[in-house]
């Protein structure tokens, strides 16, 4: 948008601001478009709350300054145009990519649910939980057959090299995958003997670990699987929540499938902690000393996404970005749900497809042992059938309808949202399970999301000018 004295410009109502001191951060709740500026540009940012000219604010010369922070301004959409509908415009540019949807090129992902059976019964399980508000729990089919696996892989391939893509994603998910291991094992020999020449795999799997043994290590090291394990606190922590089908302790479990990874030379980077109530005040910085001491470099920490905690927000938060800062300082990031908005302002939806996750972005297929094809493994929502897979995204398909129904700007429930753009409604396994079962709190869970970000924001912002006022002190005192 390119800068004119004479017409009126308006502060846009979709800017947002995240205070720290004299300085913040402003974006865009619907684009994006994240700037520090000072308190100096907030102030004259607020002097456009009504329609006015550039002229009647800072007369008609500008410093090369002046004119820079305006035009960044409209770039980023802080400053509009007075009939200029942020809405509109939207709305005009998710119209446009409806092609990417209906020609499968968005599909980039797959995964296969080779087990709806688990050996663990965790007590906040959102895999049980929400299948057990569909009939994908009473299905016989509890596991993929290698047949399958099989036909899945190369129909998925061929929507790739139909669009000429040469990485492949493939994950093994579940229930506990590792109960149908010798289905994974052929999925990745005949992935590797089939398709190695064609395309790079990248394979990975969501496993509680427990089953792991030296001979499963090494073969997962073959063929660099990535593996995403969960341990939800040390041994206490762990065994309020994480527990076996007959109720006991998996700590123990637990840790031999890591300790298998590592004396075969593949040890984890990372774990996933879960926190409910039960655990909850047994989560601190120790479980970011343990990662430390075993080389690990992330720890998510996640906040049971399909019944929130009863634990005040406030409380909540100021313990995450504690362990936070603390695990920053040793080298370890902490990521999760709660930090995807901040992290989403690193793009712009007018620009990229920003999502919550890929299966709402419309990347990710996930094929069950019946064939049923779902968004992620975790959701009860069908989008089509092994049967159909190479036109379960035409248009009018459930496939389609849902990508639609989850672009930005498009949730009522949305709408108004200071992280509308970058949220766009959270996980969907929180909404469906809340429609399921009208218990989940998602009003909490938006405020937690909403404080998150602030204070990720804040933190972000404190960094930013940290060596700023470092100058400004060292200037002091050489005075």
């Amino acid at each position: 948008m390119a800068l004119n004295f004479n017409v009126a410009y308006v502060k846009s109502p979709f800017m947002q601001v995240v205070r720290d001191g004299d300085s913040a951060v402003i974006w865009h709740s619907l684009f994006g478009y994240p700037k520090v500026v000072s308190a100096e540009t907030l102030e004259f940012l607020q002097s456009f709350s009504e329609p006015t000219t550039i002229r009647s604010q800072l007369g008609d010369e500008l410093n090369n300054e002046d004119r820079e922070m305006i035009e960044e301004l409209l770039r980023c959409y802080s400053l509009i145009l007075e009939d200029f509908n942020d809405r509109a415009f939207l709305e005009e540019k998710m119209r446009e990519r409806e092609a990417e949807i209906v020609n499968g090129s968005l599909i980039d992902y797959l995964e296969l649910i080779v087990s709806e059976a688990c050996n663990f019964r965790c007590t906040y399980c959102i895999h049980f939980n929400n299948l057990e508000t569909s009939d994908r729990i009473n299905n016989p089919k509890k596991f993929m057959r290698f047949e399958t696996a099989r036909e899945t892989v190369d129909r998925y391939l061929k929507i790739l090299r139909d669009h000429g893509k040469r990485t492949a994603e493939i994950n093994f998910g579940g229930g506990e995958p590792l109960l149908a291991w010798p289905v994974i094992k052929q999925v990745l020999e005949y992935c590797r003997a089939t398709y190695g020449s064609e395309f790079e795999f990248r394979f990975s799997i969501n496993t509680n670990a427990s089953l792991i043994t030296p001979e499963i290590a090494a073969t997962l090291k073959k063929f660099h699987v990535e593996i995403a394990s969960s341990l939800d606190g040390l041994r206490e922590g762990n065994d309020r929540v994480r527990l076996t089908k007959s109720g006991g302790s998996t700590f123990s479990q637990i840790m031999r499938g890591f300790e298998a990874l590592g004396q075969v030379g593949y040890p984890l980077d990372g774990v996933a902690v879960t926190i409910i109530e039960k655990n909850f005040h047994q989560l601190d910085e120790s479980i970011i000393d343990w990662a430390v001491s075993r080389g690990m470099k992330n720890v998510r920490i996640d906040i049971d996404v399909v019944d929130i905690v009863e634990i005040p927000v406030e409380e909540v938060v100021t313990k995450l970005m504690r362990i936070r800062r603390y695990a920053a300082a040793r080298g370890v990031d902490v990521p999760d749900f709660w930090s995807r908005p901040a992290e989403n302002l690193n793009e712009s939806t007018l620009e990229s497809r920003v999502a919550f996750c890929g299966a709402v972005r419309g990347n990710s297929m996930c094929v069950g042992p019946s064939g049923n094809i779902y968004g992620c493994g975790y959701s009860t929502t069908q989008l089509g059938n092994l049967s159909e897979i190479q036109s379960f995204h035409a248009p009018g398909t459930a496939y389609h309808r849902f990508v639609i129904d989850h672009l930005t700007g498009v949730m009522e429930m949305c709408k108004g949202c200071m992280i509308e753009g970058q949220c766009g409604g959270g996980c969907n396994i929180t909404q469906e399970f809340a429609r399921a079962t009208k218990t989940a709190k998602i009003e909490r869970t938006c405020d937690f999301y909403r404080r998150m970000t602030q204070e990720i924001l804040r933190e972000q912002l404190r960094e930013a000018t940290a060596p700023k006022l470092e100058l400004l002190q060292a200037a002091t005192e050489r005075r």
